[in-house]
């Protein structure tokens, strides 16, 4: 299946539009509004791995029993290839515990969430993929079908927050918007004064939290 292209943000214009009560008509604010969406696309995906679906084409080295693709979770495999060296094979998708089983050159992407695709032979047997270096070329989509209710709140109070900070930067000194770049303050972790999240609130990382990366330990 080809790569997915769509939705291309995590939140629209549009959708920035009616969440800070502006005026669709109105375009003054439209290219900062643009850098904002850019940038939220970057701190979702830090956060929470892939949201928009993004078609991926890598290499691996052989060798173990799994190989684990680096951006996940994983939507969708196209095609799995092991390299043996004087020749090519291109792997079936079977999924662990198929009856009956018998394709000697098989895969099966056990966890998506953490991206772990498994070589499987004959029976379903677990083996190890062929050794060698960049030898495993993997063809992958890694996102979202769809971008999870959350997610979406957590971009657009993420691009709030910083729309309040430096386009109404004059308001940033008053107590209402205190917890980010307000003025002659010490943000630091010594005073205690405020988090050392400042530039991401807490109730958006909150918001994140249900989606965000599981840590895989090599």
């Amino acid at each position: 299946m080809p790569g997915i292209n769509i939705p291309t943000d995590v939140v629209t214009l549009q959708d920035v539009k009616a969440h800070l009560r502006m005026s669709q008509t109105d375009t003054t604010d439209d290219m900062a509004l643009m850098g904002f969406i850019a940038a939220v696309d970057d701190v979702v995906v830090a956060e929470c791995g892939e949201v928009i679906p993004v078609h991926y084409d890598e290499y691996y080295d052989g060798g173990g029993f799994w190989v684990y693709l680096r951006h996940r979770p994983v939507l969708s495999v196209e095609a799995v290839e092991e390299g043996w060296g004087w020749f090519n094979y291109m792997l079936d998708y079977q999924p662990v515990n198929t009856i009956p089983a018998s394709s000697m050159y098989a895969y099966s992407l056990d966890s998506p969430t953490i991206g772990g695709i498994t070589r499987r032979s004959a029976g379903n047997v677990q083996i190890p993929f062929v050794p060698g270096t960049k030898n495993i070329h993997v063809w992958y989509t890694a996102g979202r079908a769809t971008v999870p209710p959350s997610i979406r709140l957590g971009a657009l109070e993420m691009i709030a927050h910083w729309y309040q900070n430096s386009q109404l930067r004059s308001m940033a000194g008053s107590q209402q918007y205190s917890s980010y770049d307000a003025l002659n303050e010490d943000w630091t972790r010594a005073t205690g004064i405020t988090s050392i999240n400042s530039g991401l609130p807490f109730r958006v990382l909150e918001l994140l939290k249900r989606h965000r990366r599981i840590p895989i330990i090599g």
